[in-house]
């Protein structure tokens, strides 16, 4: 306090040099509030991704048949011929394999444009078993569906590509923020959309053409 200041210009002062550490205190509060909120919410979305795709890892459990399995060990015979398959039974399971195999079609992808140009794959999607596009490098990407983690337009999980019951394959936009092309039109979250010979669509700034393949 100056000798020429009085005591009221001085409180003045001081409240004013009070109220600007207060604000700048406040400031630095609410910028690391902020952070941790932001932090803490890539957190919760990174566990939530790691569940479902441990989820979705798991659906092909449920389709395994095990009515033989049962049938084994509710048939009285099945003791004295226990780790002898009957000829009728090894060709029933060998047709019905051999059948399974026939009629399963796949998905040939070839990226056209796109950071994954010239990049091809083969995907065997299956009823119980979606094969996923996106940037992810998870495992289910990596081996049994199309990872394009170079582009940066696509979503982590951007579609699917998944056999429905009509025995044809279809892809679809799982939710992806710069959503899935046909041409211009913009496929509806949520809603498969058959594959065809020739077919392309766009998911991020890849181009994928596509072509079905019978079993």
């Amino acid at each position: 306090m100056s000798d020429d200041m009085t005591v009221e210009d001085f409180l003045k002062a001081r409240c004013l040099s009070l109220a600007g550490e207060i604000n700048s205190f406040g400031a630095k509060l609410e910028n690391k509030l902020r952070q941790e909120f932001e932090d803490g919410k890539k957190e919760l979305l990174s566990v939530h991704r790691q569940c479902v795709e441990g989820a979705e890892e798991t659906e092909g459990v449920a389709d395994m048949d095990c009515t033989e399995v049962v049938d084994k060990e509710n048939d009285p015979q099945s003791a004295s011929t226990r780790g002898r398959p009957s000829r009728s039974a090894s060709t029933a399971a060998s047709t019905t394999r051999s059948t399974r195999k026939k009629t399963q079609p796949t998905v040939h992808v070839l990226v056209e444009a796109g950071p994954h140009a010239n990049l091809k794959a083969v995907l065997k999607p299956t009823k119980a078993t979606a094969s996923m596009v996106g940037r992810s490098t998870g495992k289910k990407f990596r081996e049994k569906g199309l990872s394009l983690s170079k582009d940066l337009e696509v979503s982590t999980t951007h579609g699917k590509f998944q056999l429905l019951n009509d025995g044809k394959i279809y892809f679809t936009d799982t939710g992806s923020t710069n959503g899935t092309f046909i041409g211009d039109t913009q496929l509806d979250e949520g809603e498969p959309v058959e594959i065809t010979d020739g077919l392309k669509i766009r998911v991020g700034a890849s181009v994928l053409r596509l072509s079905v393949v019978a079993g």
